[in-house]
């Protein structure tokens, strides 16, 4: 057997692995939509916000990470993934798509599963100690604690969007881990 007839067979076998895939901005539903539709595992997590116009106040339901939407895929269906018309692109590492560990996709689940307010944040600033929840609907969840007005939050950090997700939390209801 030769060298490519090998690696095709490997990535036919190959176990789905979460990864992340920008979209041209307001597609982020429509691209999920369309990889559902592929029977492919998608998620597109969504948080509430409220916006204001100048008459009124709205409830909203928006994807926590504007442009992003995260993909369990084979490396053999990726290309046929990027055909979809909104779908920009695989995030990308030198040229590689970026795995996205299950563990983060599952925290970012717990987040969204509750009514609770989420923000989200840019890697802007420093991170402090890393800390485990052990108690709670985020029992589980590693993340970094910092300090936003007064408060402890648990922020969840998921590098390879480059972006952060801050829950706030009671200090009592996690634990310091060493790194």
């Amino acid at each position: 057997m030769n060298i490519t007839a090998h690696s095709l067979i490997n990535s036919a076998m190959a176990q789905p692995e979460w990864y992340a895939v920008y979209t041209y901005p307001k597609a982020e539903r429509k691209v999920y939509e369309k990889i559902s539709r592929m029977n492919v595992e998608a998620f597109l997590p969504m948080h509430k916000v409220i916006r204001q116009w100048s008459d009124r106040k709205k409830k909203m339901e928006v994807p926590l990470f504007p442009n992003y939407v995260f993909v369990k895929t084979t490396p053999n269906l990726q290309f046929e993934l990027c055909q979809i018309k909104e779908l920009v692109r695989f995030i990308t590492f030198e040229k590689k798509p970026v795995c996205i560990p299950e563990g983060v996709i599952s925290s970012i689940k717990k987040i969204t599963l509750g009514d609770i307010e989420v923000s989200d944040h840019t890697l802007d600033y420093k991170l402090g100690q890393q800390v485990e929840v052990v108690q709670g609907q985020f029992a589980g969840i590693r993340g970094y604690l910092v300090n936003i007005k007064g408060k402890n939050r648990l922020v969840i950090c998921i590098e390879a969007l480059q972006s952060l997700v801050s829950v706030e939390i009671s200090a009592s209801c996690v634990m310091p881990q060493s790194k």
